[in-house]
């Protein structure tokens, strides 16, 4: 990684919002998404860098709407269900082609249909009034502008905890999502302050980059409720020159081969298209077209309904109602990758809603599904409150349970 390349990147992040084999698809990447209470904290983080962009951060805008389907249960029975669709932007689509290029994997079908997606979900959001409607709207529309990146976190501090000297949590993988704005602005600015310092940003390769073991580096962030307004806070600082203090750390393969190097893979999960999921992480097609076209049907139907009720004077509550039950009459019953039908408990386990699914569990980066805790013992007591360097009481925000306007469909 060229460390030119590395700041031109977060410059670029911070300015506008905005390989190996896949060899065990059962291995466990959690998912932490860091509006959720609960997630909220002070993380030391082992980061990883993206294949695709030989960048650690992934940013952009993500518009979702929610769609009604259905699956099938162990005994046949039909079960209907909601679903949180991804719409990103047509930067999250990027892979490597075959010369090492980074490159948009979309073709021009896909871009098209993209486009309409997008373009369908800002005209029911408009005809909802969803900036001034929020309540009404939130469990059918909803946009966020993430950063991703994916990290081995040695300790979390919960926002909160009894004793935030001592860790909540240690030695997990996880792909961290981040809705807050001035996330990459603190990343940025800790860098500049830090490399004026130390004369040089020769250090940065030594936190950023994908080496399992014989780390020198770590990042310790926060993310928690501003204090002061709707939203949230956070911050971030760089250490390096901590080999002797990171020798015991030995991040699994394992984990790394199901996707620690490919953040919007793990992010889209069981909605990327499975058409590449032999090849290598970084040189897969993510589009799903037959995905985005369920949901470009269904919010057509939906802003064709609401616009009738609006022109007929009648209840939009009860338009927007008869049109959630015709998409479930008319869902496709929905089957794993081998046509098989799936079960009620795994379409429950696979929540694509990320805001609510417990910040405990781990989640499997293909199924979406949650499946224990992963909470490990600390390795030789690194991280307590007598050994670790951080053992300060973290300066936490206000309390959880305000409202977050970059928690908000707008």
């Amino acid at each position: 990684m060229q460390v030119s390349d590395f700041m031109e990147k977060l410059a670029k992040q911070t300015s506008s919002p905005a390989a190996r084999t896949f060899s065990r698809p059962n291995r466990k990447i959690e998912k932490l998404s860091l509006n959720h209470p609960a997630n909220l904290g002070r993380y030391q983080v082992i980061p990883f860098v993206s294949d695709v962009t030989d960048f650690p951060f992934v940013s952009g805008s993500v518009k979702q709407i929610n769609i009604p389907r259905k699956n099938v249960d162990q005994s046949g029975n039909v079960n209907q269900y909601n679903a949180w669709i991804h719409i990103p932007s047509a930067g999250f689509y990027q892979m490597k082609d075959m010369s090492g290029r980074t490159v948009s994997s979309l073709t021009t079908e896909d871009e098209k249909l993209l486009s309409t997606a997008s373009s369908l979900w800002d005209e029911l959001y408009t005809e909802l009034d969803g900036k001034n409607n929020w309540a009404a709207v939130k469990d059918l529309v909803r946009r966020r502008n993430y950063t991703l990146f994916t990290g081995y976190c040695l300790n979390f501090w919960k926002y909160g905890s009894a004793d935030p000297r001592v860790p909540d949590r240690q030695n997990f993988s996880a792909l961290f999502m981040i809705t807050t704005k001035s996330f990459t602005s603190s990343i940025e600015e800790n860098i500049s302050n830090k490399s004026l310092m130390e004369g040089s940003q020769d250090w940065i390769d030594k936190v950023y980059n994908n080496d399992l073991k014989n780390r020198d580096g770590f990042l310790l962030f926060s993310v928690n409720k501003d204090r002061d307004r709707a939203g949230f806070t956070s911050s971030a600082q760089h250490e390096y020159g901590k080999s002797q203090m990171l020798s015991q750390v030995e991040i699994s393969q394992e984990d790394f081969d199901a996707g620690m190097n490919d953040p919007v893979s793990l992010f889209l999960g069981w909605q990327a298209s499975n058409q590449d999921a032999d090849k290598p992480f970084g040189t897969r097609r993510l589009f799903n077209a037959a995905l985005i076209k369920e949901a470009v049907d269904y919010m057509a139907s939906m802003l064709a309904a609401v616009r009738g009720a609006k022109a007929a004077g009648t209840s939009v509550e009860e338009a927007i109602a008869l049109t959630n039950q015709t998409a479930f009459d008319s869902a496709q019953t929905v089957t794993d990758t081998q046509g098989n039908p799936v079960g009620t408990a795994d379409i429950a386990a696979k929540n694509t809603d990320p805001f609510h699914t417990p910040a405990s569990s781990r989640v499997d980066p293909v199924t979406g599904a949650p499946v224990g805790s992963g909470n490990s013992a600390g390795f030789g007591g690194f991280g307590t409150a007598a050994t670790n360097p951080f053992n300060a009481a973290p300066s936490f925000g206000a309390p959880a349970g305000e409202s977050s306007s970059e928690g908000l469909p707008f």
